[in-house]
């Protein structure tokens, strides 16, 4: 590791990247908002603090048709370089027949070439696509604050988003949707490394200082400190225990339902007394809150030139985000029930939607929190509320009733 740190001193140049004619050369943007935001902490970046931003991340990451790989942070165990290089670039076969450029043949159209979730069609979606710069993805196996693991991703391809325009890529050989998880976690894990580098100008540098551009510190703290996350995903997948062997699925949905309403859960608050999703809908996303938190108190004057700015900085308009309406039985995070329970015990990261306080089964029933056994009782509430009266499912199920003879 100490040797490929000590030859990092090829950082100082900018990468200059040959390309051909035939096509402009893809290439990603900064994170204007973000940088904007952190100039708002101390002073205006020069131009050659930008500059240090841009070259550093070509250097450490190459570019959509060139990437690569840093070496001695571990980040090879994370992504693979050849699947990556099958993602990367134009669309088109090897010599071999094999297909490349995945990511912008399937993915670049919402989430952009940068994977700042601002592509050509990103405006007229809702939700928006994912931006992946921030290291956060909402469905997943593990925790708040951790990252996704590889298979989280890999599910997420082969089922898609239910609800969004996030479709199912299960048509796609094995090793194509390996080779585009490899390259949104290379995104990700870019993004993150170029916001820590402009927080570190913002709060570490005095005005005009220029950033360390030594390996020590770009590899072994920055791109370090973001991957370490990523290879520690595995173990840090939540366990979901299995339902006691005497379960009572009716005597379940009923304390379910008891605890939907209750003080401990307080499902209601956002999901509504009805569960249509009708409680809290004032709220944003960390994605939308990310420029300025637009949930605070302020005139419409004050928001709208926040929007203006955020739009002129290459960010799309702040929408409020809804909680989710438990009666039409779409859950955009699989609708399994280890997976429902995981929503709950682990949260949304990213979103308003907070991970459960948990207690041991054992714990005395005056302690706050919720045992094992109380939100496989909520997961079954909430898979039944499609089939109450007034529920999506409901009618339908009566249709096929059959009068006997």
């Amino acid at each position: 590791m100490q040797r490929n740190i000590n030859r990092f001193l090829w950082l100082l140049l900018p990468v200059l990247v040959a390309t051909g004619c035939d096509a402009p050369e893809a290439r990603f943007r900064m994170n204007m908002a973000y940088l904007h935001k952190n100039e708002k902490k101390a002073e205006a970046f020069t131009a050659e603090q930008k500059a240090d931003v841009a070259n550093i991340l070509a250097a450490l990451f190459g570019t959509p048709d060139q990437p690569h790989l840093p070496q001695g942070a571990g980040l090879e165990d994370v992504i693979s370089i050849d699947r990556l290089k099958m993602a990367a670039g134009p669309v088109g076969v090897d010599e071999q027949g094999i297909a490349t450029g995945l990511y912008r043949q399937h993915c670049s159209h919402c989430h952009g070439v940068s994977g700042d979730g601002n592509g050509p069609t990103a405006a007229y979606l809702n939700p928006y696509p994912r931006d992946y710069r921030m290291g956060i993805f909402k469905f997943k196996s593990t925790g708040k604050g951790t990252p996704p693991t590889h298979e989280d991703l890999l599910r997420i391809l082969y089922e898609g988003v239910p609800g969004t325009a996030m479709p199912s890529f299960r048509l796609l050989p094995d090793i194509e949707r390996e080779a585009i998880v490899d390259y949104v976690k290379y995104l990700a894990i870019r993004g993150q490394v170029e916001r820590r580098l402009m927080e570190d100008i913002a709060i570490e540098l005095g005005p005009g200082e220029r950033l360390d551009q030594s390996g020590e510190y770009l590899v072994g703290e920055i791109v370090a400190s973001a991957v370490a996350k990523w290879s520690a995903a595995e173990e840090e997948v939540t366990e979901v225990p299995a339902r006691p062997d005497d379960w009572n699925e009716s005597a379940a949905i009923a304390r379910g339902r008891e605890l939907f309403h209750g003080a401990v859960a307080n499902c209601v608050k956002c999901h509504g007394e009805t569960q249509l999703g009708d409680g809290q809908r004032t709220d944003y996303d960390e994605w939308s809150k990310d420029y300025e938190d637009f949930s605070k108190p302020m005139t419409d004057q004050e928001k709208q030139k926040l929007v203006d700015e955020l739009v002129e900085l290459g960010g799309l308009p702040p929408r409020n985000i809804f909680p989710r309406n438990l009666r039409e039985g779409i859950y955009r995070g699989g609708r399994r029930p280890e997976e429902l329970y995981r929503r709950i015990t682990n949260g949304i990261d990213g979103t308003p939607m907070p991970a459960a306080t948990m207690k041991p089964d054992d714990a005395p029933e005056q302690q706050q929190g919720l045992t094992a056994a109380d939100v496989w009782c909520i997961v079954d509430y909430i898979r039944s509320l499609p089939y109450e009266p007034g529920g999506e499912r409901a009618t339908y199920g009566q249709e096929f009733k059959r009068e006997r003879m």
